[in-house]
Formats: C-alpha cells, structure tokens, sequence
C-alpha cells in the first residue's frame, strides 16, 4: 500500500478509528465517514437537560496487554477513569471520550451516512455522503456492524459471503434520571433475570456531575428481539417496570426517561477471523463481529488489520 493512496473508513467506532489512527501515523491519507453524530459507535453518550447516560458499552475491561496499554494511556490524557463497580475503567466525560485521542487530527466526517458503493477500475467512491462527491478512494475500510457491510456489499456477492457467518443480537436500553436518590445501594450489575441483562447506575461513575440520580438499564437478548418493533415510549414503560421490580425498590417517576434500540448490539457468532483484507479489490473489513462482543475485540480487530494494511 502506497502512502499516496487516498483511504476511506466507514465507521468511527473503536475499531475504525483503530486502524485510521495507525494508518495516519504511518503517513497515510486516511478520511473517516460515520452516521451518527459524535465518535464511538456503540461507546457513545446521549446528553440532554444536563444529564449524559453511557448507553452503549457500559466499561472497558482489557484482558490483554496491548489493549490495557490503550487503556493506560487514555487514562494518563485525562479521557477514563477506573470505575470498580464495573471492575473496568469508563471514558470521560462519556465513553465516547475514550476514542477521542485517537481522533485528533484525523478527518471524520460524522452525520454522514454511506448508502452505496461503486467500484471502477482501481477506484472506490462513496454514494450519500457530501463530503465524497467527486472523489474516489484507493482503498475502502468498512468498520460496521456485519449487517451494514451485507448491505452495502450487495454488488459483491463474494465478499458478503465470506462475512455472511457472523451474527449480531439487538439489545433495547433505557435512560432514566430521577431528581432524588433511589431507595437502592445497587451500582452495577449484569447477572440480572428476567428481562433485564444489565444495569449501571451513572450517578456512581467517576467524575459524573449530574442533576440526580440516574441509570442505564439494558434488556437482555430474548427480551430485545420480542420487543424489537415496539415504540421506544412503550418499551421505557416496560423496561422501568422491570428495573423496579429487578432492584426491589418503589416506583418513582423519572424527571427523563429515553429508549434507544441497539439492532446490531453485541456478537452472537463472532466470524472468527480478525479481519479481511483483499488488496486486489483495494477493500478491508473490521469490526468487533469478527473476534467477540466487547471493546477490546473491536479495538484488535482494528488493530489486526492496520498490522496487515501496513505491512503489504
């Protein structure tokens, strides 16, 4: 790989900014394109009336040295903290600050959602992005959740097939904020019963400065896929239900309360391989899905396939 090839990656989560990152540092021409609004992909914060719930990936928990290092040194920059509720670290001031390092002078384009592929001759370009008009990529990176990268896949049937194993479950979660302190001592927990898989109080988390008393409450994979279709103002009743009835405290109405559907949340079947890359199609393809369900898999996914990347 030349270090003039123009490189597109799709996908600011920890694992496409991963690679970009190691790719940039190599002196690569490296622009990140993403449809959500802010970094981290599933490690993300929603923030509203001064409340900021981790929604996503709740900690980071490294089993291995490369990523504990990560680890360590986003913590010495100021951007986590170790939470031991969760026996894991958790970024600041969300978990999408825990990638934030790694996208300083990179060029992301967020809000900008890729929905076709094209390829000619040697040439990638990028169809319902405005930052990609008129420009055509040496090399593509697709760091998606699997069932995005099938659908923009579509016209190569070869590669869908070779990431088509992989599975991917939803998960439903639910924000809620309450202007007194709940009549509970639990902080975390993620042996729950019943609908309910996770739950993590925000307010326990290090350097969280808050209106009151709040958690993020996850719904477990069966629960997630029988309610997948339900409006997100019924599944919130449902899911603080279950929350009160799961941490044996007395119902009290939140002061927010905010659903969000995860549909490609955790790896159900991880593809078993780090990741792909075919320098012949000029395409790579990275992401959690490929080695496991946490942010470490995603990180060295990422990672695996810079080491490839660089070393062509």
């Amino acid at each position: 790989m030349k270090t003039t090839d123009q490189i597109a990656v799709i996908g600011a989560g920890l694992a496409g900014l991963t690679v970009a990152r190691a790719l940039s540092d190599a002196g690569h021409n490296v622009v990140v394109f993403d449809k959500g609004r802010g970094l981290g992909g599933r490690m993300a914060s929603r923030r509203r009336d001064g409340w900021r719930f981790d929604h996503g990936a709740i900690a980071l928990r490294p089993t291995d040295q490369a990523f504990a290092e990560f680890i360590t040194q986003i913590e010495a920059e100021g951007f986590a903290a170790h939470w031991p509720d969760a026996g894991g670290w958790i970024g600041l001031p969300g978990m999408s600050g825990s990638v934030k390092s790694m996208a300083q002078s990179l060029t992301v384009h967020n809000e900008a959602e890729v929905t076709g592929l094209d390829r000619s001759g040697d040439t990638w370009t990028l169809h319902g992005v405005e930052h990609a008009q008129g420009v055509g990529f040496d090399r593509l990176i697709l760091a998606i959740p699997q069932p995005q990268a099938l659908r923009l896949l579509s016209p190569w049937p070869d590669v869908q097939a070779k990431i088509a194993p992989a599975t991917v479950t939803p998960c439903w979660t639910l924000m809620a904020g309450f202007d007194a302190p709940l009549a509970t001592k639990l902080t975390y927990a993620n042996d729950m019963t019943g609908p309910i898989a996770v739950i993590a109080r925000v307010t326990a988390k290090p350097d969280r400065d808050l209106p009151g008393d709040g958690g993020v409450i996850q719904a477990g994979e069966a629960w997630s896929r029988a309610h997948l279709e339900r409006e997100r103002k019924e599944v919130a009743l449902l899911l603080l239900d279950a929350f009160f009835a799961a941490i044996d405290c007395p119902p009290v109405a939140p002061v927010i309360s905010m659903a969000h559907r995860w549909r490609h949340a955790l790896t159900e079947k991880p593809l078993g391989h780090a990741c792909l890359n075919d320098p012949t199609l000029g395409l790579s393809i990275c992401g959690d899905w490929c080695l496991g369900p946490t942010a470490q898999d995603a990180f060295n996914s990422g990672r695996s396939l810079a080491t490839a990347l660089l070393s062509e």
